[in-house]
């Protein structure tokens, strides 16, 4: 079962079912999207395969909204949480590590068992340790072990989540800007640079996700761009520098509503004010209107960087492979020292210790490539729910801000009696 609620923000393509998803017995999904408000994935059923078990992050990508905050501060949420421990997919990975201590803390158990009963030979000796202070030495490094991993691997998924975030704020920035400073006879310029924004994010969501993407890129893409310019996307060597060198083109060759909006009637000096703005926009220099397009096409270029660089430099591979194996041994060892006192309570006991550790390292293995687990689809959802009424509505905020201008009936605000008298 899924613990988390989801995001859904529906699109004419967001109506599509998803694409590549697994159909295989042992791990059958029957939910409308995994991104989902208000509703919770029925009739999950966790995978075991490494395989399914990465196909399966694109089911943890939780997106929060008040109700769902409002579920997740109950005073009943530890009750719930060790409720769901077994559906838990943190443990169902461990399975395998899990056993392997499982099957160690049997042993020795069974030996210790036999040993004092004398069904061994008297000169078999014991192998439980006299005493813990092995582990009280290696405890602490275990500890810092796994902080130092569950603490980088935040800060890897926390910058990547800024990272999308600063994404959402430009392309509502460079589609603003578009709506503004182009002429309002250009539409389709203003719509090319609104089309090649959500193709920015939409590439950049499969260039990170891979096959984990909810939907393919042409699906999510078809609805937005020409067939001729989905051609140039899909066969473009890198897709997403793609979207950005065609918004660079259209910042550099989009006409400047540099004075105004073209119906205004010009004031006192007017005509030598128009005839410097067609200069203007026939000048080879950049007008600053120009340069705040640019500027955003440079920044989704530092923003793919930044993705690029999380996803492609993992934790040094050195720290990861001691951290497994320093742990794997620790907690293997824990029966050795824990059998005199306890027994064969040791088994129960150390599987609850390793279950409880190994958690905590898997948690940070998950987090650690950060893309797989955001919801990057309800964030490109959302960026093109909002490019897309941004250009739709400018032209009324358009003429309702010349309306105030101009002091029109329709715009105009009533001033009550006792403001109009104080003033």
């Amino acid at each position: 079962m899924l613990a988390h609620k989801h995001m859904r923000i529906s699109t004419t393509a967001a109506s599509k079912p998803l694409q590549g998803t697994p159909t295989r017995n042992v791990w059958h999904l029957m939910v409308s999207r995994p991104a989902e408000v208000g509703t919770k994935p029925r009739n999950v059923k966790i995978a075991i395969s490494r395989k399914e078990v990465m196909e399966s992050r694109r089911y943890r990508r939780t997106v929060a909204d008040p109700e769902w905050w409002s579920e997740y501060l109950t005073e009943d949420r530890f009750l719930k949480n060790i409720g769901s421990l077994f559906n838990s997919r943190i443990i169902r990975h461990l399975y395998g590590p899990l056993t392997s201590v499982a099957l160690t803390a049997t042993i020795v158990c069974v030996y210790e068992t036999l040993r004092s009963e004398g069904v061994l030979p008297p000169e078999f000796p014991s192998i439980c340790m006299p005493n813990q202070t092995p582990l009280n030495l290696t405890g602490f490094a275990v500890s810092l072990l796994l902080v130092f991993r569950t603490n980088q691997s935040y800060d890897r998924w926390w910058e990547a989540r800024k990272v999308w975030g600063t994404i959402l704020n430009r392309v509502r920035d460079i589609t603003t800007q578009a709506a503004v400073f182009i002429p309002e006879d250009e539409p389709r310029l203003r719509e090319g640079i609104r089309n090649w924004a959500i193709a920015f994010t939409r590439t950049l969501e499969a260039h990170l996700q891979g096959k984990l993407v909810e939907r393919d890129l042409k699906s999510n893409l078809e609805n937005t761009l020409s067939p001729y310019e989905l051609d140039m996307v899909m066969n473009s060597q890198h897709k997403v520098v793609k979207c950005c060198s065609v918004l660079a083109e259209l910042a550099l060759q989009a006409p400047i509503n540099s004075i105004g909006h073209g119906d205004e009637q010009p004031a006192q000096g007017g005509q030598v004010l128009q005839r410097a703005a067609e200069l203007a926009l026939q000048a080879p220099i950049n007008s600053i209107e120009r340069q705040m397009l640019q500027h955003n096409v440079q920044v989704f270029y530092d923003t793919l960087g930044m993705c690029e660089r999380i996803m492609r430099t993992p934790l040094p591979l050195t720290y990861t492979r001691h951290s497994s194996r320093f742990l794997f041994v620790y907690i293997n060892a824990l029966p050795f020292a824990m059998y005199s006192a306890f027994g064969w309570g040791c088994i129960p006991i150390t599987i609850m210790i390793s279950a409880l550790l190994l958690g905590i390292d898997e948690i940070g293995v998950q987090i650690e490539e950060p893309f797989g687990v955001l919801p990057l689809d309800a964030i490109c959802t959302r960026a093109e729910i909002d490019m897309r009424s941004i250009i739709k509505e400018q032209p009324d905020l358009a003429e309702y801000v010349r309306g105030l201008r101009s002091g029109s009936a329709a715009t105009a605000r009533t001033v009550p009696a006792e403001v109009a008298e104080v003033r």
